[in-house]
């Protein structure tokens, strides 16, 4: 990982020297979910503080970011059940395979990469910090 990054501290410390997204103000507080973590995610997919570790990490200068931006059909949960993980999985990958980048992929989904309000039954509510 070429930053480090915890919820629990609010500290995030990213390599500056890497992708140029990461000049953008605001985005220490952004995750990006390594492209090749979209298939182990359970349905539905989990909240971006849901999210564990080894799922993120921080851009760096030979990477490939994607954001993927898309219609909430559901006011709580944007595909509760999974019926767009599969096409969005498969619309990364197609996006990889045609600019074949140096570094990972990884991708900015707004429900995986912001925290949200809880859509599920024993899920926390957002902390002030998120």
């Amino acid at each position: 990982m070429r930053g480090s990054w915890s919820w629990a501290s609010g500290e995030h410390q990213p390599d500056r020297s890497g992708h140029p997204i990461l000049a953008i103000p605001g985005v220490e507080h952004v995750r990006f979910v390594r492209a090749s973590a979209l298939q182990k995610l359970p349905i539905p997919w989990p909240r971006c503080q849901d999210l564990d570790a080894w799922c993120c990490d921080v851009p760096g200068k030979e990477d490939f970011v994607i954001s993927v931006s898309h219609i909430w059909a559901y006011a709580a949960h944007p595909d509760p059940l999974g019926e767009k993980s599969q096409l969005i999985r498969d619309l990364v990958e197609q996006a990889i395979a045609e600019h074949k980048p140096l570094g990972q992929a990884l991708v900015f989904f707004d429900f995986l990469g912001v925290p949200q309000q809880p859509f599920a039954n024993g899920q926390r509510a957002r902390t002030e910090e998120e």
